[in-house]
């Protein structure tokens, strides 16, 4: 091996290394944004109990990823991941009729758009459950096909009775996976920046 060769090869390694550690990183992100979710959402249940005209309930967390085997040159990420959800403080039908009051929407955590309505369908889960052998023939309401769940399927074969929505897209083996479940917040409109019009709702 020539004195390049035995060179590169460690700064390859530390390389791969590296990039294997980014991956597992943002992986550990993830899981803990839900951490994070699950606590601001067990803090609204005993919103009402806390002082102050700001109902929402605003988490933050910190984190600097590190790059190993990088001591000389360190390279740090810092990771600031934020929650804000509305308390459960109930409210009054002037909150929402108007009376000066900003009009409010609702959104589900990590949607991309924001409803008008809290009965909008695609808010309102009608879940079904079917054979396998029916699947194939299944179709949801806007005419598509079903694929599997990427939380409870996977790559794993369907079960003998799998569970279906009407505007899913997706089909589950269990009826209690998270793809079947949704978290409703109320939100006045000037906090749904980024996020689009439902198109069934708004329209």
């Amino acid at each position: 091996m020539t004195l390049e060769a035995a060179m590169a090869v460690p700064f390859f390694l530390c390389a791969v290394t590296a990039l294997l550690y980014l991956f597992v990183f943002t992986a550990q992100n993830g899981q803990a944004y839900r951490r994070l979710m699950e606590k601001a959402e067990m803090l609204a249940v005993t919103a009402g109990q806390i002082t102050g005209d700001d109902p929402y309930i605003r988490l933050y967390d910190y984190e600097t990823a590190e790059l190993p085997f990088v001591s000389l040159f360190p390279v740090r990420n810092p990771v600031i991941r934020k929650v804000e959800i509305r308390g459960w403080t109930g409210y009054t039908g002037e909150t929402f009729a108007g009376n000066g009051q900003e009009e409010m929407v609702y959104k589900t955590p990590g949607g991309e758009v924001y409803h008008k309505s809290r009965d909008c369908t695609y808010l309102k889960l009608s879940v079904h459950m079917v054979s396998a052998a029916e699947l194939p023939n299944c179709r949801n309401e806007s005419g598509g096909k079903y694929g599997p769940c990427e939380y409870c399927v996977r790559k794993e074969s369907p079960g003998r009775m799998v569970y279906i929505a009407d505007y899913g897209i997706s089909y589950h083996n269990s009826r209690n996976c998270q793809g079947l479940k949704r978290t409703v917040m109320a939100v006045p409109l000037s906090h749904t920046e980024g996020l689009r019009c439902c198109s069934r709702c708004g329209a």
